[in-house]
Order: C-alpha cells, then structure tokens, then sequence
C-alpha cells in the first residue's frame, strides 16, 4: 500500500511588522505661553477703558464759550455772524461768555477792538460806548498821508496837528499847537481811501478839533505812552 503524503510547501517567513508612521514616532511638544503676555494684554484692555473714560468725562466737563469768528473793532455792533465757540475745561477761571448765553451778547457793541480767536468777555461788550468825564468825542476824516498806515486800534494815543488849507505851504507848527488825543475805534470809508477816526480829546479842545476836521485841516500821528 502506497502512503502519498501531501507536498510540502515551503514556509512562509512571518511577515515583517508594519513601518509605523515616522509622525506618529515624534511627540509634540507643548509650549507654556509666558503669563506675562497675558498680563500685557490685559493691562492694555485697561489702559483703553481707562482711556475711553477719561476722553468722556474730559468732554462732559468741557464748557462751550463764544469767541471773535474775525476781528471785531470798538462800537461795532456784534451779530451771530460775528461769533463762533471753542471747547475749555469746564471750572477754568474765565470771564468768557458761555454759548448757551447768545441772546445777552448778540446786539449788544464791541467796547475794544477784540482780534479774530479772541474770548467774548463780560468787559468786551457794552449796551452803549460812554464818554470819559472832561473829554469829548470828535470824528475826524482823514485821507491817506494824514495818519499812519498802521492799523490804529482802540486805546492808542495820538497827537493831533492841524495842517494848512492845501495850496499853502511852509507853515510852520509848533508843538503847543498840537493835542493829545486818545482813538476811540476806526472805520474805513467804503468805496474810498478815507478814515474816519474818533478820537477823545479835553473837552476845551473840542470846538477848534472839531472845527479844523471839518474844514480837512488836520492830521495826526502815533504817539509813545501807554493806553
């Protein structure tokens, strides 16, 4: 009896384990973020609100007063036109004229010369340019060459000289014939080269001042001396 015995196979060599992933081999590293960045970033949160607040309180606190919107000269008569506002700290010792306060200004006249920016004050406003005691106010129309070309303002001293009827010449004016006179607010002529000046003067000077500006003879010039 012949036994057949079942072929031999040769044997498979167990099989190489599987490669692992060279990623899965590296473990990721875990930073600490710093606590100090989280500190930074908490106090410039606060910094801002502390910001933010201070900015709303600084302009709930601020006070809305008039000031000159372009120059105002003495006796002029202030419309809205002639004013805008600027912001100041509220509590700041001023005497400027609050904007909530426009019907006590408006109509009311300029009582010295008050530059474009200037403050609306309670003493650069009046209802009615008065005279000083023992001076009277004199309107003198000057041409060109008889006055400076400077801007005169309210408050400057001037000397009057009176001058000669033109076509005389060679007249000679001495200094006892001159007055010292003090501008009271001056006003372009339109559509001229004109003046008109008013001026303070001694009220015994008044009717010769008066007469020799009516008549064009006089002039005057700047003088030193305090305002």
């Amino acid at each position: 009896m012949t036994i057949t015995a079942p072929p031999l196979t040769p044997s498979t060599p167990d099989a190489a384990p599987a490669s692992k992933d060279a990623s899965s081999a590296v473990k990721p590293v875990r930073t600490r973020r710093s606590g100090i960045w989280g500190f930074a970033a908490l106090a410039l949160l606060l910094l801002g609100a502390l910001g933010g607040i201070f900015m709303f309180q600084a302009a709930s606190n601020a006070t809305q007063v008039f000031v000159a919107a372009g120059d105002i000269t003495r006796g002029q008569t202030i419309e809205k036109d002639d004013l805008t506002t600027i912001s100041i700290a509220a509590g700041q010792n001023t005497t400027a004229i609050s904007a909530t306060k426009a019907d006590d200004i408006l109509g009311t006249i300029a009582s010295v010369d008050i530059p474009a920016g200037g403050l609306i004050t309670e003493t650069s406003t009046t209802t009615a340019l008065t005279v000083p005691d023992g001076k009277a106010l004199i309107g003198l129309t000057l041409q060109p060459g008889r006055l400076p070309a400077q801007q005169l303002t309210a408050g400057d001293n001037v000397i009057l000289v009176p001058v000669p009827a033109q076509g005389v010449v060679d007249v000679e004016v001495t200094a006892d014939q001159t007055i010292p006179a003090v501008v009271s607010q001056v006003r372009p002529i339109p559509n001229s080269n004109d003046v008109v000046v008013d001026v303070y003067v001694a009220t015994q000077a008044a009717p010769g001042v008066t007469s020799k500006g009516a008549a064009g003879s006089i002039a005057l010039y700047l003088a030193t001396g305090d305002k």
